[in-house]
């Protein structure tokens, strides 16, 4: 005889089961679209950031090994300058700082892996700018050396003796830059602009400096060196100056230079300053800074800033940091003292 089966009560959810089903699935979407949304508004405050600084102040990280891009480094050198031109592993070098200063230059150029350079300028004959030349040719392969021609009375120093019998026994090639003349680095031109002679000139070395105009495709920036009004003045009545995205402000903005009618000629978005935090000529000074502020130029300086580098495409131009201020050298060293 078959023993009888219990007859299994089928399972039918309750109430409390789809409650439960739907505070689940309630959760999961709620989730997703809490993550998609905190994800847009991430997207759009990084978009709205970039869209910030590239409007504002053309200031973005970037990557210093990119090709076909001039990379200008304004290297820190205290009360002096000097400038790194870096295209396509090429280099070049406008002014070579102080004596004091060489060991910093010497450790910057091998951190941005200079092998050899093409050729240097001196803009003029003043310690600050050429004094640490000679341990950069002691240290580096140099093409050629760009200086202007002056009588051998005019500077008889020791560091200047010295460089000079260095260049010599390197047999470096000299040239005396006469204006018009060009050299190239790659695709980037440098135009001699502006150089006086002895008779203009006369004892001021600051009036004997080279002035380039450095050009990679609609990109132009104005080296001027420590050029002062005489300079500027002829310049302008040779009618050779033309606007230029960047200016590296003369004698580290001292007001003996730029001119209220060579800054509207040049008519410059940005200005490079070289100079010492409190030195003693209180560079840069409030006339220049006034100017600069006033024709709306964004000002990137070495006392407040550092070593500032600028890439420089065919249509743009792109720094490493955020503009500084338009403060005299004085304010901004007692600024560095209260912090």
């Amino acid at each position: 005889m078959a023993t009888a089966r219990k007859k299994r009560k089928k399972w039918k959810p309750g109430k409390e089961f789809w409650v439960l089903c739907f505070l689940a699935i309630s959760y999961f979407v709620i989730l997703v679209i809490y993550n998609k949304l905190e994800q847009h508004i991430s997207n759009s405050q990084t978009a709205s950031s970039q869209t910030a600084v590239s409007e504002t102040t053309n200031s973005v990280a970037f990557d210093t090994e990119q090709k076909d891009v001039l990379y200008v480094h304004m290297i820190d050198c205290g009360q002096g300058d000097c400038f790194l031109f870096e295209f396509n592993d090429k280099y070049a070098l406008i002014d070579c700082g102080p004596k004091s200063s060489a060991e910093n230059v010497l450790t910057y150029l091998k951190k941005e892996n200079v092998d050899k350079l093409e050729f240097i300028v001196g803009t003029h004959q003043h310690e600050d700018h050429l004094g640490g030349a000679y341990s950069i040719i002691s240290n580096y392969e140099c093409g050629t050396f760009y200086m202007p021609k002056i009588s051998k009375d005019l500077v008889t120093t020791d560091w200047y003796i010295q460089l000079m019998s260095k260049i010599k026994k390197d047999k470096i090639p000299v040239e005396n830059p006469v204006v018009n003349e060009e050299f190239l680095l790659g695709n980037v031109v440098f135009r001699v602009v502006g150089q006086l002679n002895s008779k203009q000139a006369k004892v001021d070395l600051n009036n004997y400096s080279t002035v380039i105009k450095v050009s990679y495709g609609d990109m132009d920036i104005l080296m001027t060196g420590d050029a002062e009004g005489k300079v500027e003045k002829s310049m302008l009545s040779a009618n050779i100056l033309s606007e230029c995205e960047i200016l590296k402000v003369g004698h580290h903005g001292a007001e003996t230079s730029t001119s209220e009618k060579f800054l509207q000629t040049i008519d410059p978005d940005y200005a490079l300053i070289s100079c010492e935090t409190g030195n003693k000529y209180k560079h840069p000074r409030e006339e220049t800074m006034e100017k600069l502020k006033k024709y709306d130029v964004k000002v990137f300086r070495t006392d407040e800033q550092g070593t500032v580098v600028v890439a420089v495409t065919e249509n743009r131009a792109t720094f490493n940091t955020e503009p500084g201020d338009y403060l005299d050298g004085t304010t901004v060293y007692a600024n560095s003292q209260k912090g």
